[in-house]
Parts: structure tokens; C-alpha cells; sequence
């Protein structure tokens, strides 16, 4: 059956500098029950206060995404990487067999507010990479639209899994529907806003993870806007 992660109910940490929600374990907040779902580990939304942010530190073996809800990160790494990243951008971290690096709240006057996606990847020891794209908005209004992929592609950066990314803006009362291959599973992140989806109302922090079966005949993920929202959909292997 499908399963509703509340956003109340996520982890959290909380430092003078950040506050962080973890609907899946993460750092001091371990709970066996919430451990991923298919190849998606990590679903963390972050908020960090002018100036401040993650020094350099290491990772490995992940596919790591970042969106922006509002303000900009300023990212840097040990293959040369420099770049600020935006609400209208999606960034992909290949850690692969080692990479090193930092990512700051690139104004000292507002705050950022962003999500941390990690990925299994398809396998372990790739070499590192980064890969930064802006997706055209125009994609995503009123519809799902891909801006992760395993084949990238334009206005989507390439995932090294067989899994996908996708991002619906939607008006209040509008409808957006996705239909999911036998054997695929999703997991559902509201960015903001309300929705509606099989009968329940699910609000920005929410986040739904089901099986394709768990949708019923078609296998389809149907959302109504019960506000202007965001949302965003995986379609995992």
C-alpha cells in the first residue's frame, strides 16, 4: 500500500545555521522503517541562513540531486566545479569513487531554501562528475515534466540509475497526471502549495511513496492543484 511521510513527521536537525527535514534516515536521525524507497535514499529539504552553509566534505557512491525553492547555493568541488545554482536549475553529483565539496547560501542578505536528493547509482565506482542545467518553466506548467533522466537530455541532467525525476507546476484546480510501467515504483514530494491525490490532501512537506500498483488500473499518479504547488515525482526502477 502506498505510504504517506508527513512532513511533521520527518527527522530533523537543527543548527544555528541550518534546519534541515529528513524523510529518510539521515546523520542522527535513523529510523529501520525509513531507509529509502527502490534506489532513492536521501530526501532532504534544507534551509540555510545568509552566508552560511556546508564546508568541504567527502562523498561517495551516490548520485546526488539539488533543487532550489528559493534564493541560491554556491557550489564548489574538487574536479575544478564553480557555480551558483538557482530556483529554476537542477544540479546532478555524480560522487562516484570520490568527490570533495562545499555548497554555501551564496547571498549574505536572504536565506536559501533548497532539497538534497540522493540516488543509488547503477553502480559503484563511477568516475565523478557534475552536470548543472536550467529547465525551461513553460515545461513543467500544468504537466510533469522530466529534469533528471537516465539519458539527460535538454533542460534534464543525466542520472546514472534507471530512474527519473520529474517536476509539475500547477495552477489551483488544474490536474496532472503520470503513468507508471508495470514493475516501476514512485515516491511523490510536495515542494508547496496543496494537492489532491487519490482522495487525500497532502500538503507542501509532504511526501507519498508508493508501488505502480498501489495507483490502481493504469498505474497512473493523478494530482489536482487544490492551490498553486509544486511537486515533484520519481519514477523509480
Amino acid at each position: 500500500m502506498a505510504l504517506l511521510h508527513e512532513g511533521s513527521s520527518r527527522g530533523r536537525t537543527q543548527t544555528g545555521w541550518l534546519d534541515s527535514r529528513h524523510t529518510f534516515s539521515f546523520g542522527a536521525f535513523h529510523d529501520p522503517g525509513r531507509m529509502g524507497h527502490r534506489s532513492l535514499r536521501v530526501m532532504n529539504e534544507d534551509r540555510v541562513i545568509p552566508g552560511a552553509g556546508f564546508p568541504s566534505h567527502d562523498h561517495e557512491h551516490m548520485e546526488i540531486l539539488t533543487y532550489v525553492v528559493f534564493g541560491a547555493l554556491a557550489h564548489r568541488d574538487s574536479l575544478g566545479n564553480g557555480s551558483t545554482i538557482r530556483a529554476g536549475d537542477i544540479q546532478r553529483m555524480s560522487a562516484g569513487s570520490g568527490i570533495t565539496h562545499s555548497e554555501m547560501n551564496a547571498s549574505a542578505e536572504e536565506p536559501v531554501h533548497f532539497l538534497q536528493i540522493w540516488v543509488l547509482p547503477e553502480r559503484r565506482d563511477l568516475a565523478p562528475s557534475y552536470e548543472q542545467t536550467a529547465f525551461d518553466p513553460a515545461q513543467s506548467a500544468n504537466r510533469f515534466a522530466a529534469i533528471a533522466a537516465p539519458g539527460g537530455g535538454p533542460g534534464r541532467v543525466r542520472l546514472h540509475q534507471d530512474a527519473s525525476l520529474l517536476l509539475a507546476r500547477l495552477e489551483d484546480g488544474r490536474e496532472a497526471a503520470y503513468s507508471f510501467a508495470p514493475g516501476r515504483a514512485g515516491f511523490l514530494q510536495v515542494v508547496s502549495g496543496r494537492i489532491e491525490i487519490a482522495g487525500e490532501t497532502l500538503s507542501a512537506g509532504d511526501g507519498l511513496q508508493f508501488e505502480g500498483q498501489d495507483l490502481g488500473d493504469g498505474a497512473t499518479c493523478a494530482v489536482t492543484a487544490r492551490s498553486d504547488c509544486e511537486v515533484l515525482l520519481f519514477d523509480l526502477a
